[in-house]
């Protein structure tokens, strides 16, 4: 939708949200998979959103962020227009913390892995949860409050992603993102 890719804040939908978010769990199933791992299930509570068999056997378990308000400068193609879409990119990982006056996201998963995906920067950052958990809470990070929808009230953690970069591991992901 081109209004949200103009980051109109107004526009942002948490049914939308979710269906994004549940297309980049897929992607990030797909990679895994592409890497030896074998889906056991996906997980509709706050525990984890995907559990994994790896190569050794042993159960391992994701949460899974899509980022799709961070983006290079394109061109978006609707039928014959042709849109210019200028760059958007704070330089920050948005690691929710809290939704709709309840502990969410970071607060309450008991995935081994947390692992936040950039479509349009074709990027996976993946880190183990409980070093992201020791990095928050070693770290004086900004904590946003009024994001997501109106009337979420979700609150969470800026983390610039530059400065940072070094205690993730970063994938190329090669998949074309398309809305």
């Amino acid at each position: 939708m081109f209004l949200k890719d103009n980051m109109d804040k107004e526009f942002y939908n948490f049914n939308t949200d979710i269906k994004e978010g549940e297309k980049g769990e897929r992607i990030i199933i797909n990679f895994l998979e592409n890497h030896g791992f074998k889906l056991i299930n996906d997980n509709k509570d706050n525990k984890y959103d995907v559990k994994m068999l790896n190569n050794d056997g042993l159960e391992t378990t994701f949460e899974i962020k899509t980022d799709v308000f961070c983006y290079p400068e394109r061109i978006k193609e609707i039928g014959k227009l042709k849109i210019h879409i200028s760059a958007h990119d704070t330089g920050n990982m948005f690691i929710e913390k809290e939704c709709r006056g309840k502990l969410s996201g970071i607060s309450v998963t008991k995935s081994k892995w947390f692992v936040m995906y950039y479509p349009y920067l074709n990027q996976a950052w993946f880190i183990k949860t409980k070093d992201l958990k020791n990095l928050i809470e070693n770290n004086q990070f900004y904590i946003t409050e009024k994001s997501g929808d109106i009337g979420s009230n979700t609150k969470g953690y800026l983390i610039n992603r530059e400065k940072f970069k070094n205690y993730f591991k970063i994938q190329k992901i090669d998949t074309i993102w398309e809305n």
